[in-house]
């Protein structure tokens, strides 16, 4: 038999839920700060990357205020597309590097794959998590 209770059972309480998504949003702020020359990367969406910024802040900030399943869809739907995205940015931007005429590095060194790596696996560890917290209402 099992002992303890699992981590769906675990994340089904709605204030072990808002203190999660609390900790998204601190680690969206963290990352963001720390990514800040992105701020004028080019947006697919023709939007400005800033509004695009506190759009999604919104979308995290909703869970924590209002814990309803349309304010869960809003935030996993933002962090299964902020995954897609990061590892769009960071797979096809680092190649598009290598075939311009003035290449800046033509090796990867292992602090750029290490910080992509982190960066993809957190993206998606975080939706994980998001799914598995489908609230009951």
């Amino acid at each position: 038999m099992k002992n303890g209770i699992s981590i769906t059972e675990y994340l089904k309480n709605e204030k072990k839920q808002r203190l999660i998504y609390g900790g998204i949003l601190l680690l969206w702020i963290f990352v963001r700060l720390n990514f800040v020359k992105y701020k004028y990367d080019f947006s697919p969406f023709r939007i400005d990357m800033l509004i695009l910024m506190i759009v999604s802040t919104l979308l995290l900030i909703g869970p924590i205020i209002i814990n309803k399943k349309i304010m869960w869809i809003g935030a996993f739907g933002f962090a299964l597309l902020h995954g897609l995205w990061t590892t769009y940015k960071v797979t096809f931007g680092t190649l598009v590097d290598f075939h311009r005429d003035y290449v800046p590095s033509p090796n990867w060194n292992l602090n750029d794959i290490g910080v992509s790596i982190l960066l993809i696996t957190v993206s998606f560890l975080v939706t994980w998590l998001i799914w598995k917290m489908k609230p009951k209402k």
